[in-house]
């Protein structure tokens, strides 16, 4: 039985066809029927111009055998050969099921009559004047993803698509198995979002972390939509986040850890050792340092610009070079090799590859038994500690680390287990 919600739309179980509410479907007919008649190549009548004959639209439905191809059938008024016109609409046989199809139909032919009722009718000469565009026609559920997904693709980082790519593939998986593949955009609401929402927790058993990812990127892409008109609103956009337990990831070094970690680098691999310096002192990300050039560095300013095709905000940016690290660049060895690249690949004159560094770190510190929860970023949080333990202010350090607000830095601070209490102690004495 498809559960009823008091105050909203009939909405599906997850594990049950999908079934379409017709009160929906007839507030979307006063909304407009432009996709309709793009579908069915129909036209208003000018101004004066006459009302035409018409034969009202009707279901052909083979007895309601679903291996056969049904259709939805009218006639209306050729201008051009001056007769009834009959014509078949088999959109119909996108949809799977025989409750899927009828409510269907019942909402085409409903769109159809009334158009013909209005006086709509078949006019090669006002196709040029009239056509609807791409934008503004029908979509199915799946066909829309894939739209916003395509629209999406141009402004985000190459680094990102994948991650939307795969978001969107879920959600397909999801509507295929739930036979609302082809359901109409406009009809999926947000307690359907919801019912995704429940399917990434019960059934997939995603960690919060991850189900927030996906329903993320979905409202961003049901956003293009609203912002398009293809939708009045977005589905996904009031989706409350599930709680994310404090992750342990990147944890911070011990001064003692470090100690030992930095006989081993200098020793045994300077470049990485001054590798993981940027991340210490200057906060940036692994990614971004393996992309920094000589010309970004200007030691005059002692600060280095991160352009945004590097950065991972996509926004151009600088960081301070502390007097404690210019000092080290000015005597390192590894630092001023006339090269366009700070750390660049022996082979050719390119970035060494992503992973290079992170994992001549992992094999270097192996030995010191280290859990996996400790990575090459952990310098960052490292470095966050030291300065915060030191007395830097959070606005300095919140511009260090090129957060967009003083709250975005404050969360930070708290998952490294920093706050007021710490801070308290170092009041001076009377």
């Amino acid at each position: 039985m498809v559960p009823w919600v008091v105050g909203s739309n009939p909405i599906f179980h997850p594990n049950m066809p999908q079934l379409i509410d017709i009160q929906l479907i007839e507030a979307i007919q006063k909304t407009g029927f432009a996709p309709t008649c793009a579908k069915l190549n129909l036209f208003e009548p000018l101004p004066f111009e006459k009302m035409y004959p018409y034969k009202k639209a009707r279901l052909v439905d083979c007895d309601g055998d679903i291996s056969k191809r049904w259709y939805i059938e009218f006639y209306a008024w050729d201008v051009q050969q001056d007769k009834l016109l009959r014509k078949r609409f088999y959109e119909i046989n996108n949809l799977d099921t025989i409750k899927d199809r009828r409510a269907y139909a019942r909402r085409i032919i409903g769109e159809i009559n009334e158009l013909l009722k209005d006086g709509y009718h078949f006019d090669l000469n006002k196709v040029p004047e009239e056509i609807v565009t791409e934008e503004k026609r029908g979509y199915s559920l799946n066909e829309a993803v894939d739209h916003a997904l395509e629209i999406k693709k141009p402004s985000i980082r190459s680094t990102s698509y994948p991650s939307y790519k795969s978001s969107v593939e879920l959600f397909k998986f999801w509507t295929a198995k739930n036979r609302i593949s082809q359901l109409d955009v406009v009809l999926f609401d947000k307690l359907r979002a919801v019912y995704f929402d429940d399917y990434l927790a019960v059934q997939c058993g995603f960690a919060a972390k991850t189900i927030n990812g996906h329903i993320s990127y979905l409202k961003s892409l049901f956003q293009l939509l609203v912002d398009r008109e293809i939708l009045a609103s977005n589905p996904f956009r009031s989706i409350k986040k599930h709680k994310e337990s404090a992750s342990r990831k990147n944890l911070a070094f011990s001064p003692e850890q470090i100690v030992k970690m930095k006989d081993i680098l200098e020793e045994k691999d300077p470049l990485l050792w001054l590798f993981i310096q940027f991340i210490y002192y200057c906060y940036l990300r692994p990614n971004e340092i393996r992309q920094l050039k000589h010309s970004y560095i200007q030691l005059g300013e002692k600060q280095i610009f991160i352009p945004a095709h590097i950065s991972k905000n996509g926004k151009d940016g600088y960081v301070t070079i502390p007097d404690t690290f210019y000092q080290e660049l000015m005597q390192s060895k590894e630092f001023g090799l006339g090269q366009e690249y700070v750390f660049q690949s022996k082979r050719s004159k390119s970035p060494v590859s992503k992973n290079m560094m992170g994992t001549r770190f992992h094999n270097l510190v192996k030995g010191l038994n280290l859990s996996q929860d400790y990575t090459l970023y952990s310098w960052k949080h490292s470095g966050v500690v030291a300065a915060y333990n030191a007395g830097v202010d959070i606005k300095t350090i919140q511009r260090q680390c090129r957060h967009h607000s003083l709250e975005l830095t404050d969360i930070y601070l708290k998952s490294l287990g920093l706050g007021v209490s710490q801070a308290m102690n170092r009041i001076p004495g009377l």
